[in-house]
């Protein structure tokens, strides 16, 4: 792996997906904002040092349906949790959207972007909770690959980003079903699985059935407004080694503190913000979770990562 010669401090965005054929990428921009990013495949090495601190990641504009604008932080601002800073959280024109379809109130380039259609889906994760969620068109296949589903269906269509968040709403309020699930609980999941691929299957294909039903039996039912549709979603090529090695509980956590210090390793797989990396000679995968570096600052580098003594199954 080749690294820039004057090894720039690196602000880690976390992992971002395209289509379902590209290779994700771990999103890296350096102090002038210029592009770094590391392509994620099975097989590539990955070194670098974490620096002490966490940053602010800036906020978007939106411009239209299609465009928007990535502005880093003003200020340069590091932060305690979360990965905006108080100004920043302010100035993000995304957040609108999640109020929109109570408030109204949305920007020219946020109202645009709203107005064009979006997806409902049933999404199931690793620790065998179930969300219901919502996509635009251009990320109705992206929003799932990056939050890490396992296995996914869509339940519902509507011709705008209001219309659809009501759907969510009233999925959420007539079937109990939630909107979030915490990045460390998928994580845990990975490494404390209770269920399996069948049975997480099943939940899910069970209450993206109930929640097509109720669709289909609310006011308002059309082709120029919202519909019930049955479409399963397919994770990504990429996640197969993780998702195997979840159903059969043989995942390892990684051994050191992404807080910190000095870490390589070769990327196997990817689910969502969760890396499969393997160690060393070792032989198992070792599941790291990516979001602890967004915010961070890193220096790329020919580093390695110690795999720890492994305990062989008594069974």
């Amino acid at each position: 792996m080749e690294h820039p010669t004057a090894n720039p401090e690196l602000l880690c965005r976390g992992i971002s997906f395209g289509t379902p054929d590209d290779q994700p990428v771990l999103v890296l921009r350096d102090t002038q904002e210029n592009s770094h990013n590391l392509m994620l495949s099975s097989g590539s090495p990955m070194g670098f040092k974490v620096l002490p601190g966490r940053w602010c990641l800036g906020h978007q504009l939106v411009h239209d349906r299609t465009h928007r604008t990535h502005v880093p932080c003003p200020s340069q601002n590091q932060i305690s949790h979360g990965t905006q800073c108080d100004g920043c959280a302010a100035a993000d024109q995304t957040r609108a959207m999640h109020d929109f379809h109570r408030s109204g109130r949305a920007g020219v380039g946020l109202r645009d972007y709203l107005m064009q259609e979006h997806w409902l889906y049933i999404a199931s994760f690793a620790n065998g909770a179930t969300k219901v969620g919502t996509a635009a068109n251009p990320s109705k296949w992206r929003r799932l690959a990056e939050q890490g589903a396992i296995c996914a269906s869509y339940v519902g269509w509507a011709a705008d980003g209001a219309q659809i968040r009501i759907l969510e709403d009233t999925v959420t309020r007539e079937l109990g079903f939630t909107q979030q699930v915490r990045a460390q609980a998928k994580v845990r999941g990975l490494l404390e699985s209770h269920t399996s691929a069948t049975d997480l299957a099943a939940l899910t294909e069970a209450k993206a059935a109930s929640a097509r039903k109720l669709i289909a039996g609310l006011p308002g039912l059309g082709e120029s407004t919202f519909k019930s549709i049955t479409e399963n979603w397919q994770p990504p090529l990429l996640a197969t080694e993780l998702i195997a090695g979840w159903n059969t509980n043989a995942l390892q956590s990684y051994p050191a503190d992404l807080s910190a210090g000095e870490h390589g390793y070769v990327v196997a797989s990817v689910l969502g913000q969760t890396l499969g990396v393997k160690l060393g000679s070792a032989t198992e995968v070792f599941v790291l979770d990516a979001t602890k570096l967004k915010g961070r600052k890193l220096q790329l580098g020919n580093y390695s990562t110690d795999s720890p003594a492994i305990q062989a199954s008594l069974f």
